[in-house]
């Protein structure tokens, strides 16, 4: 897809106000006329996700999401789910407040129907999780992803684990 057709997604999706680099195109399930997501679909969501995360750009993040949105971090904790772009723009500003030098990828999406599983692979400094040391965390993280018609996402619940330090994914990581 070149950046003419992402901005044509854009503007149809009502979001080709923001930067192109901060989100997704967003409804290009939608606007291809199949109607189908694809992998190429969700990859193009999460790097705008992961982008949105990096430069701690809550307004992108929310635009991801539709208005009534879920955003499970922490499956089955009712602390830890958020319910609408409001909560999930004050999550993620809350979250990403201390990290820095994020840097993130994933593998290829695993996706069937409107439903998408994808792993992520995110470090980044963040002293109020690692007081000692150098600060330096790994997220291993999959991400259940239901998409809504538009593209945007109705419910990410994350499944995450958090190693001390920055480690680097094995090879063959990420590969469907």
């Amino acid at each position: 897809m070149n950046s003419r057709t992402h901005r044509r997604t854009l503007l149809r999706a009502g979001v080709a106000a923001l930067p192109l680099a901060a989100v997704a195109p967003a409804a290009h399930a939608a606007a291809d006329g199949t109607g189908r997501l694809t992998a190429t679909d969700v990859s193009c969501w999460t790097d705008a996700y992961l982008e949105a995360w990096r430069t701690k750009n809550d307004t992108a993040a929310v635009r991801l999401f539709t208005p009534d949105a879920v955003y499970e971090a922490v499956p089955g904790v009712p602390a830890q789910t958020f319910r609408g772009r409001d909560a999930i723009g004050r999550y993620w500003r809350d979250i990403t407040a201390g990290q820095s030098e994020m840097t993130g990828r994933h593998g290829t999406p695993v996706v069937t129907g409107n439903r998408a599983a994808v792993e992520l692979w995110v470090t980044l400094r963040a002293p109020a999780i690692n007081p000692d040391g150098d600060h330096w965390v790994t997220f291993l993280e999959t991400n259940i992803l239901l998409f809504a018609p538009d593209g945007r996402c109705r419910r990410n619940t994350e499944y995450w684990n958090l190693q001390m330090g920055r480690l680097a994914p094995p090879q063959g990581w990420g590969t469907a």
